[in-house]
């Protein structure tokens, strides 16, 4: 088994051959004439095949003027397979048919292409029953033209036959759109039939000018006279006479990039009438596929499906068939394999999938990465994650988070629709990496904040302590001055004792300072070591310098104990040996008794003496403790400044946030991807509005412990809707910037709650602080509101005025989802909930754009979807005998696919009224 849906295949539908000899250039090596031998034909015939492989043309449709090289086509279709096996490639697709001018005007030459398998006499039959017998298709050298007019000849080819026409070269002197070849009249009448499905042109319509890209693809402004019902194919083809470049078309000048099952006259016609199944580009559009993908999924040995593979498109993919046939169960298996354990959300369905598994089931899930490289993913019965199989990798999670496959039931949509949570987590997945980096920085932000709260914290006590420091510091020193009368004389004690305390540290130094020199010294001088003996050399050098070494270390010695002895001596005639010496001493002395005299005259009694001694140490011990304070709270200030400052950030934060959320949902909605109603708009619109989740405010304010049948508890809700309310009215960077102002300045307080200050001031910053403090870190949700307009630009509703539907509510999530993003989506019965005019007019075309850009895989019971939505992938089971069995696969233009929509899905009738000729019902 492999691939069976819709790929892209290189095709030229106007190949002349060598058959044709009238045309085809003389000088060309595969040129036959009109006469020839078998093994001439054999070997122009392998030329021509061979050519058609280098150029990697896939399908050919051979269009010799009036069916004259009928032989040759016949040597082509026998020699394809062979000629294709020599070089290592698959045959090519044949179409046969004919070149003819038509009578109109000076005559109109048109393409004639019938099925792969349409008898050769058949076709010649048809040539001839429109007036041209083989004998007489050439006259004088000249292709003789049909007497027959475009109606008559369309009906023919094909109703009749079932064949298509393409009308050949247009502008050329022989095409139809040549004024000077034919009448306006008759050029508007047969480029608006709708027989007409196809047209040539020489380049890519881009790069037509704008007047007939207007006229291929009818566009609204194209004058109505003009308009076609529904727009015309364009093909390029190479027009070929020769089979290199030369100075006319040749094989592969040009070609048509069409997207098919398995070519067929049935898949070239639907691709006319889709126009979207043909690309004009040099190179395959396949190559254009830069989005990650899965490539099949295996299941083998389950209890209900039966053991298949199934290979998917990498882009639209429907999964269909009955109620209970196993299509949501193939979604639920994509889940298991392509999400990681921890990822994945244990619920009723994920229970009922994993019960379907028996002790020898697998699940394999094949990816393609965008850059070539592939993975499997196994899922087993005892696994609780996928296992990557084929190479070793160190985290498995990494690389399954990495994959971003959205799985979605029906449930999941609704649930996002319906809630605010579930759908702010939808936006903030949209929004991606940008978002991810500023909700980084939050968290940053807020675990900052927090350790500066802290620090704010430790401040507050900080101030508290003081407080109680200066007031016990008061009441010493209020104890302290009921001693007036001994101030004086215990200033001067105090000075007194300063200065001897000076002359004692001043005397400590010297003897601190002789001691620890001479120690050094003392050291330095017997941890003397000589150099050994030298015997490499004959000299006293090493000795004289040993004894050298010695004899100055002592010299620096002695040196040294005489400035130390000369310095000592130098201290102690400026101190204690001092003329004026016993006068200092004794005026020290004097003071101490001073002071006890003048305690004593006081009557003081020895005992408070001692109590004066320990006030005075406990002055300067609370002194010192209030220094100690003030330098903390010093450097608390900064922090405490860097606090307000970092709450601002993270304001600002929060605000960028939203605003690139609103920024990028705007993106979204103008992509192109989501369809667009006659004002030239979006059909819906989103709002993110900052912080306005009234729902999500309520659950942090009432998040608290507060006793209910307090004044303040049983006012505490009402309190959060007035705060609420003022925060919006006011438009603060939070509902917490508010409430601080509301705790500084009560009269900014609604008057009805004012008189609840005083506690509500005392619970926050006193009693519940934990709770205060993490208020001002809390983003209240954004609010977000969708609105929905008509296809004629009305509003239809909006979430926040409760006037959408369940299924309106849907519409908007699908867009949002099909519409961003290039990770494989995956939803079962995404239509669920919506009605039929929004899944052809939204859904369908959001589909069909941006199927291009991602991997959609669909199971669904609404033939709107793979039939409107051109499934390139359909994906039929059936219940049978109690398994799940594959009935048919492949392209909607495959027979067996086309009767199993038919027969299997809901609203069939009204999904295939528009393509009832695309798809000859």
């Amino acid at each position: 088994m492999s691939y069976k849906g819709m790929r892209w295949f290189k095709c030229d539908f106007q190949m002349q051959t060598p058959g044709d000899y009238h045309n085809w250039c003389h000088d060309d090596p595969a040129y036959l004439g009109a006469n020839y031998s078998p093994e001439e034909l054999e070997h122009s015939v392998e030329m021509y095949l061979t050519r058609c492989h280098e150029v990697d043309l896939q399908v050919i449709c051979v269009t010799d003027h009036n069916f004259i090289g009928r032989e040759y086509l016949e040597t082509l279709q026998r020699k394809n397979h062979s000629v294709s096996s020599r070089l290592g490639k698959k045959p090519l697709v044949i179409f046969p048919g004919f070149e003819i001018e038509i009578s109109q005007g000076l005559g109109v030459h048109l393409l004639c292409i019938f099925n792969h398998d349409k008898p050769l006499q058949d076709i010649d039959d048809i040539v001839t029953s429109i007036g041209l017998h083989r004998s007489g298709r050439v006259k004088d050298g000249n292709i003789v033209p049909a007497q027959i007019i475009f109606q008559d000849f369309a009906r023919i080819i094909q109703n009749d036959h079932n064949g298509i026409i393409v009308a050949a070269h247009p502008t050329s002197e022989s095409g139809f759109l040549n004024d000077n070849f034919i009448t306006t009249h008759f050029q508007q009448e047969m480029f608006t039939s709708p027989h007409l499905l196809a047209m040539e042109v020489p380049k890519p319509l881009e790069a037509l000018s704008r007047n007939w890209r207007k006229m291929i693809t009818a566009d609204s402004s194209c004058h109505r006279e003009w308009k076609r019902h529904r727009r015309i194919a364009a093909v390029m083809s190479s027009d070929a006479y020769r089979l290199t470049e030369g100075d006319k078309g040749h094989i592969g000048k040009r070609a048509t990039w069409m997207k098919m099952s398995n070519p067929s006259i049935d898949s070239i016609k639907q691709a006319f009438l889709d126009c979207e199944r043909i690309n004009l580009q040099t190179n395959s559009p396949s190559n254009d596929i830069n989005h990650d993908r899965i490539l099949s999924l295996t299941i083998n040995n389950t209890a209900f499906l039966q053991d298949q593979k199934i290979y998917l498109s990498p882009n639209l993919n429907c999964i269909i068939g009955g109620r209970g046939s196993g299509k949501s169960s193939i979604l639920e298996y994509i889940r298991l394999c392509s999400c990681h354990g921890e990822d994945l959300k244990q619920n009723d369905q994920i229970s009922r999938i994993k019960n379907t598994f028996q002790d020898n089931t697998t699940i394999q899930l094949e990816w393609r990465y965008k850059n070539g490289l592939n993975d499997v993913f196994e899922y087993s019965k005892s696994d609780h994650s996928p296992r990557i199989i084929q190479r070793e990798v160190q985290e498995p999670k990494a690389i399954l988070r990495n994959l971003n496959v959205e799985v979605l039931s029906q449930r999941e949509i609704t649930q996002l629709a319906q809630e605010q949570s579930s759908l702010a987590r939808l936006i903030d997945k949209l929004t991606g990496h940008e978002l991810e980096h500023l909700k980084s920085l939050e968290i940053n932000l807020i675990s900052e904040i927090q350790q500066l709260q802290q620090t704010k914290n430790r401040n507050e006590r900080l101030i508290a302590e003081r407080k109680v420091i200066l007031q016990e510091r008061d009441e010493l020193k209020r104890q302290w001055d009921a001693f007036v009368a001994v101030r004086l004389e215990n200033e001067r004690k105090l000075k007194a004792n300063q200065a001897q305390k000076y002359i004692d540290d001043i005397l400590q130094e010297s003897i601190t300072l002789s001691t620890t020199w001479i120690e050094q010294v003392n050291t330095f001088v017997s941890q003397h070591a000589d150099i050994v003996t030298q015997d490499w050399i004959e000299t006293d050098y090493f000795t004289k310098l040993n004894e050298g070494l010695i004899s100055a270390k002592n010299r620096f010695k002695d040196d040294l104990a005489s400035s130390i002895k000369n310095y000592t001596d130098s201290i102690n005639l400026l101190t204690v040996n001092n003329d004026a010496w016993g006068f200092i001493a004794a005026s020290i002395e004097e003071t101490e008794t001073n002071f006890i005299i003048a305690c004593t005259e006081q009557g003081l009694r020895p005992e408070e003496l001692e109590l004066l001694k320990v006030t005075e140490a406990s002055l300067a011990i609370k002194d010192k403790q209030l220094d100690e304070k003030e330098e903390q709270l010093r450097s608390f200030s900064q922090d405490i400044e860097l606090l307000y400052k970092k709450i601002e950030h993270l304001h600002e934060n929060w605000l960028t946030q939203t605003n690139l959320k609103g920024n990028k949902i705007n993106e979204i909605l103008f992509s192109g991807d989501v369809p667009m109603v006659t004002t030239e708009t979006p059909f819906i619109s989103v709002e993110i509005l900052y912080s306005k989740d009234l729902d999500h405010f309520s659950t942090i304010w009432n998040d608290t412990q507060i006793k209910r049948n307090t004044r303040l508890g049983r006012n505490w809700e009402e309190i959060g809707r007035h705060l609420f309310t003022q925060f919006i009215e006011l438009q603060e960077p939070s509902p917490w910037v508010l409430l601080n102002k509301w705790c500084d300045h009560s009269q900014l307080m609604p008057v009805d709650i004012q008189t609840l200050h005083p506690e509500l001031l005392n619970y926050l910053q006193q009693d519940q602080r934990t709770f205060w403090d993490g208020l001002q870190t809390k983003k209240v949700n954004d609010r977000i509101n969708i609105t929905l307009f008509r296809s004629d630009g009305t509003r239809a509703g909006s979430l926040d005025d409760n006037g959408l539907s369940d299924g309106q509510k849907n519409t908007a999530i699908l867009a949002l989802l099909f519409a961003h993003g290039n990770n494989p989506i995956i939803i079962d019965q995404p239509e669920d909930e919506l009605d039929s005019d929004f899944i052809y007019n939204e859904l369908v075309p959001l589909l069909r754009r941006v199927k291009y850009k991602r991997q959609i895989i669909l199971s669904t019971h609404n033939a709107n979807i793979p039939v409107n939505g051109d499934s390139e992938l359909v994906y039929a089971i059936n219940a049978h005998m109690g398994r799940g069995m594959i009935k048919a696969e492949g392209g909607l233009e495959t027979p067996n696919v086309r009767d199993t929509v038919l027969h299997i899905m809901e609203g069939s009738e009204e999904a295939f009224k528009r393509r009832r000729e695309k798809y000859s019902f």
